[in-house]
């Protein structure tokens, strides 16, 4: 079984500033897709002290992420909670 990390999840097209990225290397992949009834206070703590935290935001936005991108939540590209 081969156990991604969540900086492999995203498109290399866009990976030009990821390998900054505060997740980068987390195989705790299921903190940053949370139920809705799930807290992600883990990943939010993440994000907080991510450098290229404003990006990833733009980045989930933009190309219509789900799960926690800049330390808030998406739902297809909307933010659905801070």
């Amino acid at each position: 079984m081969t156990v991604e990390i969540l900086a492999d999840l995203l498109p290399v097209s866009d990976s030009r500033g990821w390998h900054r990225a505060a997740c980068r290397g987390d195989p705790n992949h299921e903190a940053w897709f949370p139920y809705p009834s799930q807290d992600f206070a883990y990943a939010r703590e993440v994000c907080g002290r991510c450098p290229i935290r404003q990006d990833c935001r733009r980045f989930a936005e933009r190309t219509g992420q789900s799960g926690v991108w800049g330390g808030q939540e998406f739902d297809r590209g909307s933010m659905i909670r801070e």
